[in-house]
């Protein structure tokens, strides 16, 4: 299988930060979906298994075919899901969901979280899934539409980075305003009843904690991506201190603003 380039890289710590993610923004990934009734899911681009442990606790009933790429990502999979491995509630497979070949019974349902904005081709993802989901079935997809992110005060340094962030995101073909795009993929690739909606976070002064908790994780997300951006010359070491500092100076103000947006898609089968 030919690797693909990956923003944020594949080391423990950033395995820990997407367990974390998921745990942090569960109650805003979760909310609308419902799976009471399904049976089998189908999670495309499942990663370290994060959102799949959520999806067994909040759903013991499922059972749920996890596939992904990268065997490092699978393997930290097999590890954050052993228990649900050994009790026959989730399986794992190493598969390029741009090639997708899966066997047997098809799928009540899918899940896909942050993964589209990472494959060089988003619609085949979506057209192989469709073939192996059941008429009726649903899927549901939450993509970033990183287009939307603002932090108040003014800080130009944060500008700069997310831009080179974004810019090499679409460099390695990603697409990091994806959010944006799943009405039309989801057409073209043949889905039906297609539902899209903004699901934004906005904080400021009013919930001052919440505030600088989004402020914090996004932080995190922005330095998953330094030695990325260090490696390729996106950004030099001055842009990134001064960041860091500007991203401090957002939290320690009392008039801070935090805006960001992500999309929700879901749709069914014909």
């Amino acid at each position: 299988m030919k690797k693909q380039k990956y923003l944020h890289g594949y080391d423990p710590k950033e395995q820990q930060r997407l367990i974390h993610q998921a745990l942090f923004l569960e109650p805003y990934v979760f909310s609308g979906i419902d799976l009471e009734f399904t049976n089998n899911v189908l999670e495309v681009g499942c990663g370290v298994g994060a959102q799949t442990k959520i999806m067994c606790r909040r759903f013991p009933q499922l059972k749920i075919h996890g596939v992904d790429l990268s065997p490092q990502q699978l393997e930290a999979a097999k590890y954050y899901l052993q228990d649900e491995i050994t009790s026959g509630q989730v399986t794992l497979q190493q598969q390029d969901a741009q090639k997708l070949k899966l066997k047997g019974e098809k799928f009540d349902s899918a899940f896909i979280c942050w993964f589209l904005e990472h494959v060089p081709q988003p619609l085949t993802v979506l057209k192989n899934v469709r073939k192996n989901l059941k008429s009726g079935s649903k899927i549901y997809i939450s993509e970033v539409f990183n287009q939307t992110l603002f932090l108040e005060p003014y800080s130009p340094a944060f500008l700069k980075y997310w831009f080179e962030f974004n810019d090499y995101q679409c460099e390695i073909k990603g697409h990091p305003f994806i959010g944006s795009q799943l009405g039309n993929l989801l057409q073209q690739s043949g889905f039906v009843d297609i539902q899209t909606e903004m699901k934004p976070f906005h904080f400021d002064s009013r919930e001052p904690k919440k505030r600088s908790s989004f402020i914090e994780y996004f932080y995190q997300i922005l330095l998953s991506a330094e030695k990325s951006l260090l490696d390729n010359k996106r950004i030099d070491q001055k842009i990134l201190n001064e960041m860091k500092k500007e991203v401090q100076a957002v939290k320690k103000s009392k008039d801070a603003v935090f805006f960001y947006s992500f999309v929700r898609a879901t749709a069914k089968v014909p």
